[in-house]
């Protein structure tokens, strides 16, 4: 399990699980799905957060149908999180992508 960052104090002792802490991680997925207006894909992290992340996700491409969609992550918890793509231009129906870049941020919250 993830040990969050700590911010260093006069006086902390030195372990491992501080050294190694890791408060962020990020990651790219590549979606590719055929004639739809929606689609989701489950994504686990690396390492497990200790509480549910904050997060952010960017479609990383401008062309094609991609202008068309927008990404955002739901269901997030402490081990993983869903990709949701949605067509918010229905004007022209469903469409597909073809291994689009979705770059993604998750962040431990600051007390």
């Amino acid at each position: 399990m993830a040990v969050p960052a700590t911010l260093w104090r006069p006086g902390m002792i030195i372990t491992d699980a501080r050294l190694n802490a890791r408060d962020y991680q990020a990651g790219i997925i590549v979606v590719s799905f055929t004639n739809l207006a929606s689609y989701t894909q489950n994504i686990v992290f690396p390492e497990a957060f200790p509480v549910a992340p904050i997060m952010n996700a960017e479609i990383a491409a401008g062309a094609g149908t991609t202008g068309r969609f927008e990404v955002r992550p739901i269901n997030v918890s402490a081990t993983g999180w869903t990709l949701f793509a949605l067509l918010t231009d229905t004007a022209e129906g469903p469409d597909t992508w073809s291994s689009v870049p979705v770059h993604w941020t998750a962040r431990m919250p600051t007390t």
